[in-house]
């Protein structure tokens, strides 16, 4: 990667990235509000997750997550999806103002703008990966899938283990032109593809951002809105890098500007 376009990575990066202490606060809150959830008695626990956890969270987009764990013993526990999600909420509506149902979770809105978003959750056992495994409702809340938050968790710290710290760096860059992009693809979805692109190295950053691209690519079947806006990111990124290694940094960081926005190209002096 030449100078420049390392700058604006670095810089864009820094941008988009919480400090510890943003990050630190958030958690805070998220962990006082789910004491105050863990004083109801439909609720057993409350279990910090999600990407302030795994420190793969962005600013402007990222919140707390927060899986609350049924009681086992209490109705609750043996409700229908919709019906568990709407309780959670009735529940929160007791404790904060601004509550309001998204897909599955119940985002809740504090006082200082900081977003938290609780999931209501059965517990059903160990697998055989030795991970907690839970019941939860799926986006539309028809039905249940089962989640393992800790093995997610896992997966991001074994592979930040192996790949060093540009493998959440990538996850970050990826998840802003997500974001940014009508959301095309979840981040929890960014995570788990990074994580199965790079299972043993990992290019530098510009490069990297490719070869995700092109994996997503590899993916994508039919037509429609999300799958248009993947297969136009990994246009641009190629089309970018391409005049990268060519040298022509004008151009290439007006294309890497396409893709991450006007906060990337704003670098230059």
């Amino acid at each position: 990667m030449t100078d420049q376009i390392t700058y604006q990575f670095e810089d864009f990066l820094q941008r988009i990235t919480l400090s510890d202490t943003e990050k630190l606060n958030a958690l805070k809150q998220g962990q006082r509000l789910a004491r105050r959830i863990e004083q109801r008695s439909e609720v057993r626990e409350c279990l910090i997750t999600g990407s302030m956890v795994r420190s793969t969270a962005i600013r402007k987009f990222s919140d707390v997550d927060i899986v609350a764990v049924m009681e086992p013993g209490d109705q609750l526990a043996h409700s229908e999806p919709a019906a568990l999600v709407s309780a959670i909420a009735r529940i929160l509506r007791e404790m904060e103002p601004d509550v309001q149902v998204s897909e599955n979770a119940v985002r809740v809105t504090l006082m200082d703008g900081r977003v938290v978003d609780v999931l209501a959750s059965v517990h059903l056992g160990i697998n055989a990966e030795g991970d907690e495994e839970y019941r939860i409702p799926t986006a539309r809340q028809e039905g249940w899938e089962t989640y393992a938050p800790e093995a997610q968790n896992r997966r991001i710290r074994e592979a930040t283990q192996l790949l060093g710290e540009d493998f959440k760096r990538l996850i970050r860059l990826c998840k802003w032109w997500s974001k940014t992009h009508r959301q095309p693809i979840s981040s929890h979805e960014i995570e788990i593809a990074a994580y199965e692109t790079f299972p043993r190295a990992i290019p530098e950053l510009s490069r990297a951002v490719v070869e995700f691209s092109d994996s997503l690519r590899r993916q994508i079947e039919g037509s429609s809105p999300a799958q248009a806006e993947l297969l136009n990111f990994n246009r641009l990124a190629r089309e970018a890098y391409d005049k990268q290694t060519l040298g022509d940094i004008q151009k290439s960081s007006e294309l890497w500007g396409r893709i991450f926005g006007d906060e990337f190209t704003a670098v230059i002096t």
